[in-house]
């Protein structure tokens, strides 16, 4: 995780400043509410400040050495025993204090410390301890989840690159051999296959490099991509693809579609059945629903295991983890490829 350091300086800033509003809250409230109706002399005055100085040496010997030197450690018995240690040297230093500078009481020397009056002061800075404690650890808390949220999402656009990497060169291949096929037949259409790869390299390089596009860019580039493959088909040949529904406004992640219908043509066009390829896709305003139907080889099982689909699973389940279907089926010859993506609030 990359932090600047003006945005290191700007957090310890507003840290500061946020203890600060804190501290001057309790002095206001010790000196307000807790002597509002009382008689305050200045050595009783002086006596609170004190007191004050020693709350923040225990808040903040515990917040910067025993915390990180013991409780993050798991050490917890010696954290335990640090605080008590602790707070029996601040009670045996201003019990003292109490007695021979500010003299507001007069116990007597065999009374000063006694076991009864270091604990009072004891119970004191160990509320302290807890405030200072419970800040720290739910600081730390929740900075860790944080950092946890930011490293996820980093590995996950890591893998969604790399995932789309893998896409892109799979589908320019396909297509590549296709012109290739085009231009070895010298076909007079090649210059108009070369144009449509143009396009549909433009769409993969700039477009689809952003998290969601819009459904229409997809569903034109599936056109371009259909368009490009009846180049290569023989006359005849049966390729449907349906739309029905509203496709403005509405946004996907990039390639997912694309992916079956390169998949019914890699598959599709195996056998001399008359269903050629079939696409349908249906948007309503919650979700979409895209199938595909194809021929298959007769003679050859099919595994739905490929590089182009395993991707196309994996995709799903890191951009819409609870929110898709997608369901193979083969049946006398002829293979059935269904997805369902429900739409976020912030994909329409």
């Amino acid at each position: 995780m990359n932090i600047t350091l003006p945005e290191v300086t700007l957090r310890k800033r507003y840290q500061i400043a946020l203890h600060a509003a804190g501290w001057l809250i309790f002095i206001s409230w010790v000196f307000y509410f807790v002597y509002a109706n009382r008689t305050l002399t200045f050595g009783k005055g002086l006596d609170i400040l004190v007191g004050f100085l020693f709350h923040l040496l225990i808040f903040y010997f515990n917040w910067y050495v025993l915390i990180p030197q013991y409780l993050a450690r798991n050490r917890i018995l010696l954290y335990i025993a640090a605080v008590l240690a602790t707070l029996l040297a601040v009670a045996i230093i201003q019990a003292p204090l109490d007695y021979y500078v500010f003299r507001e009481y007069n116990p007597g020397l065999e009374a000063l410390f006694m076991p009864e009056r270091l604990l009072q002061y004891a119970m004191g800075g160990l509320v302290t301890v807890f405030i200072s404690s419970a800040l720290k650890v739910t600081g730390n808390f929740i900075r860790n989840e944080r950092r946890n949220k930011e490293l996820e999402t980093q590995k996950l656009m890591a893998e969604l690159a790399y995932l789309k990497s893998q896409v892109n060169p799979h589908f320019l291949f396909n297509t590549l051999n296709n012109i290739y096929s085009l231009a070895y037949k010298q076909h007079p259409e090649t210059p108009d296959a070369i144009m449509k790869l143009s396009l549909l390299m433009r769409y993969m390089l700039y477009e689809s490099n952003d998290t969601l596009v819009s459904l229409e860019k997809e569903v034109e580039h599936i056109k371009n991509f259909i368009d490009l493959q009846r180049l290569r088909l023989r006359e005849g040949t049966s390729i449907k693809f349906n739309i029905e529904g509203d496709l403005s406004n509405k946004r996907i992640a990039p390639m997912l579609l694309m992916t079956l219908v390169e998949n019914a043509f890699k598959h599709g066009l195996v056998s001399k059945n008359e269903i050629g390829i079939i696409m349908n896709l249906d948007v309503q305003d919650n979700s979409l629903t895209f199938n595909t139907i194809n021929n298959t080889s007769s003679h050859k099982k099919r595994e739905y295991g490929g590089i182009g689909l395993e991707n196309l699973k994996r995709r799903l389940k890191l951009l819409y983890p609870n929110g898709h279907i997608l369901k193979f089926q083969e049946k006398e010859g002829t293979f059935y490829a269904t997805l369902k993506l429900y739409f976020r609030p912030n994909q329409k």
